[in-house]
């Protein structure tokens, strides 16, 4: 293992070169001048300076770092941010971690009570922590601490599109979704009202960028199978066939698996929640751990063709509960409808419910004999 010291910075001329400066006692430091504007002195003795012409962001900073461990021959990059809120005494420790677990992204969790983190910043580290573990399945009580440890050959194999403050948090996913170990570890910090003065953390701008990429992990964590999720991670290509054999492979290698799939899409298709059969046949599917492309599938039974049937055989079903008598397809007019609405209501879910059940069982029964012949 051979580490270099990274810290991105951008017009932290107060307080990078003695960042800097108590780094170097650890081991060779970078400085990644992100195209400071506030004529930033240069680096102490020792200290590799890198400048950026223009500011990107912290993501274009860190890229750039890697890029220059990475061609300098070293393995990994410890990085600290350059404003003093870390404290460099504490690279030993992701020293000792990288030799034992050389593989692992190790990320630095801090402890904002001890240091005084202002009540915002802790309520959007948790709310970050939160869906990361939607995302990933794995829990992690830091997600934002800039202070690391980064596999190289790790960094390589990503696919990260994100730039600025939320390249971090998606190489956090893409990692752990391509199979790596993510290794808390515990940090240091301090937080001043000068150090939060200096963050150049856009409060709006950068949220929006966080949430949307967010909401973009999340549902691929929902939607997409985890083989699907890693290789795509690391850029590996899946052919067509693959992708929908892993679609319509997750969790449906049983018969009765399967068979409640099918069942669950019939239900939200036919139930009475017109406008949402798809997020609830999904949202279900991922409660029960049941297949979701197949339950997508049969949930569109309520096609335009098909739906005055649906609609038809609902309040039918539920006039002959409610009264005895049968209702012809003829009578049902949007008056009739609009009229007798809870008949349909109810007629609409016994409906539902006996069609889930059927396609249960036929579903069932093809699949063990699909099975026995195979």
């Amino acid at each position: 293992m051979n580490a270099i010291l990274v810290i991105p910075c951008f017009n932290h001329g107060g307080t990078a070169a003695a960042v800097a400066r108590a780094a170097l006692a650890h081991g060779p430091v970078l400085l990644v001048d992100d195209g400071s504007t506030d004529g930033s002195p240069d680096p102490p003795p020792g200290v590799h300076r890198l400048r950026l012409d223009t500011n990107r962001g912290k993501g274009a900073a860190l890229r750039a770092g890697f890029r220059y461990a990475r061609d300098a021959g070293f393995t990994h990059a410890i990085t600290l941010d350059a404003d003093g809120q870390h404290d460099p005494d504490d690279i030993p420790r992701f020293l000792e971690a990288a030799a034992r677990q050389p593989d692992a992204l190790l990320v630095g969790v801090r402890d904002f009570v001890a240091a005084g983190a202002p009540a915002r910043r802790r309520r959007a580290n948790a709310f970050s922590s939160f869906w990361f573990r939607v995302e990933t399945g794995q829990p992690l009580a830091d997600t934002q601490c800039g202070f690391r440890c980064y596999p190289l050959d790790l960094v390589d194999r990503l696919v990260v599109r994100s730039e600025r403050y939320a390249f971090e948090l998606e190489v956090l996913v893409r990692a752990a979704w391509s199979g790596a170990r993510l290794v808390p570890v515990p940090v240091r910090c301090t937080y001043t009202s000068e150090q939060v003065r200096r963050s150049h953390f856009r409060p709006l701008l950068d949220t929006v960028r966080i949430a949307r990429l967010n909401s973009r992990l999340a549902m691929q964590a929902v939607l997409v199978p985890r083989p699907l999720r890693a290789a795509w991670s690391v850029g590996r290509a899946v052919s067509p066939r693959a992708t929908l054999r892993e679609f319509f492979g997750e969790h449906a290698h049983a018969p009765g698996r399967l068979a409640g799939a099918v069942g669950i899409g019939l239900f939200c298709g036919i139930a009475p929640i017109w406008g949402y059969q798809m997020l609830a046949a999904v949202a279900l599917s991922q409660w029960l751990r049941l297949n979701k492309a197949i339950a997508l599938v049969a949930s569109n039974i309520s096609i335009p063709p098909v739906a005055p049937l649906i609609l038809w055989g609902g309040l039918a079903l539920g006039h002959w509960l409610f009264t005895g008598q049968r209702l012809g397809f003829a009578a049902v007019t949007r008056d009739t409808v609009l009229e007798r609405a809870g008949e349909w209501f109810v007629g609409s879910i016994v409906l539902a419910l006996l069609a889930g059940a059927s396609g249960f069982v036929l579903s069932y029964a093809a699949a063990r004999w699909w099975g026995g012949r195979r």
